[in-house]
């Protein structure tokens, strides 16, 4: 693990301390004197958990406690009694209507003042509205009916009722509106009549001449949608595991490529010539392979072996193989050699040496590169970890705390 990695955790690990100690001191309910701070009215009992000892009888009993929030006093409850009808008067009625003429649903809340007044309905007509304030539409008569509500506030230990009427009408209704009431009453009285296998849809209701078509479901169009959705996806994988496979191959080229010079500067050193040499690599590799693992550069030059045995020049040769690779190191290293093939052997050996030595140090360098963008995509599952840790940690303070 490198420095920037140890110190990423020492990071994470310091802020898990810091919000455990945060949630522990928040969540203590327990100050100076042996107080505990009572909750608010409205906002409810407040449960806490307490460890009492009493010298030669027992210590450390456990001792849950629940603290009664705090109670209004008779002029704290009018005041909220009043904002609860200002507040009913605001928001029962849907927006635009008032109590001379209501045609949309009513709204009945339990709890008024952010919850410290709670309300109970109670309607005279319940069968034009329905208790949830809904308007029945098909009882509801033409010149309206009034409805009487009433609502038994109540305030910790206070009381207060609130009443109020209001007229209810139908709700106005289009030519289109009237004609589809129409057509469900016509298809209830077909129903009643036909009591056999079929029923008949009606093909006239108020002068209205009906054409019946069934909701088609396009079943074809969307199966093929799916289908083309799916290949379009698996051209877009197959795609990106041939780019990762190909990233995979060059990589491991690149890390090959000390061993590869280091082999042909000792046969090269040894007095072999550069053909025989090869070969000799090639060989090697070709005895010992797998097939699941494969050493793609070896599988190169096994390759220009092969081309060299079937008459090939060695320049042509070297060159496909620089050609092929596609990395820089080995048209460096092909230069190398097809210079040995122009001027002899003379010196081979020692631009080998160097370039054995130059290869070592880039291997280093990617090797460090690879640990760091390994370390970084590591980020992203810590990153996760910790939000989720963070989340099992606040959560639960925070619905303690009733927000």
């Amino acid at each position: 693990m490198n420095r920037k990695n140890i110190i990423m955790v020492g990071i994470v690990c310091v802020l898990f301390l810091f919000l455990a100690w945060y949630v522990e001191r928040s969540e203590m309910q327990v100050e100076t004197g042996n107080r505990i701070v009572r909750a608010k009215p409205g906002e409810g009992n407040k449960d806490v958990s307490l460890t009492l000892s009493a010298e030669g009888l027992f210590e450390d009993y456990r001792y849950p406690l629940s603290v009664r929030e705090m109670a209004v006093t008779e002029e704290e409850a009018d005041e909220y009694f009043e904002r609860a009808k200002e507040e009913i008067d605001g928001s029962f009625f849907a927006e635009g209507e008032n109590a001379d003429c209501v045609t949309q649903d009513v709204r009945m809340a339990e709890r008024y003042v952010s919850g410290l007044v709670e309300a109970r309905w109670n309607l005279d007509s319940y069968h034009v509205m329905g208790v949830d304030g809904t308007v029945i539409e098909s009882a509801v008569p033409e010149n309206g009916e009034v409805v009487n509500a009433t609502a038994a506030l109540t305030c910790g230990e206070y009381r207060a009722d609130y009443s109020f009427g209001f007229l209810v009408y139908p709700k106005a209704r289009t030519d289109g509106e009237r004609l589809l009431a129409s057509v469900e009453s016509a298809l209830e009285a077909q129903m009643a009549l036909e009591n056999g296998e079929f029923v008949s849809l009606p093909e006239e209701v108020d002068g209205y001449r009906l054409v019946w078509e069934e909701t088609k479901k396009y079943l074809v169009w969307k199966v093929l949608f799916f289908e083309a959705a799916v290949l379009i996806l698996l051209h877009l994988v197959k795609q990106e595991r041939v780019r990762e496979q190909e990233r995979n191959r060059r990589e491991q080229m690149r890390l090959d490529y000390p061993e590869v010079v280091n082999k042909l500067l000792i046969l090269l050193g040894a007095g072999m010539s550069l053909k025989h040499a090869w070969n000799r690599i090639s060989a090697r590799y070709s005895d010992k392979r797998e097939i699941k693992t494969p050493r793609y550069i070896y599988e190169e030059m096994l390759i220009t072996s092969h081309e060299i045995s079937d008459g090939e020049s060695e320049r042509r040769a070297y060159q496909n193989f620089g050609d092929r690779t596609g990395l820089g190191v080995y048209h460096r290293l092909v230069r190398i050699l097809i210079q040995n093939l122009n001027t002899g052997s003379r010196g081979l050996c020692q631009l080998l040496e160097q370039e054995a030595q130059n290869a070592l140090e880039e291997r280093r360098a990617l090797a460090k590169k690879l640990g760091e963008e390994a370390g970084t995509r590591l980020l992203i599952p810590m990153t996760l970890m910790l939000v989720i840790v963070i989340a099992i940690i606040m959560v639960p303070a925070m619905l303690s705390f009733n927000l």
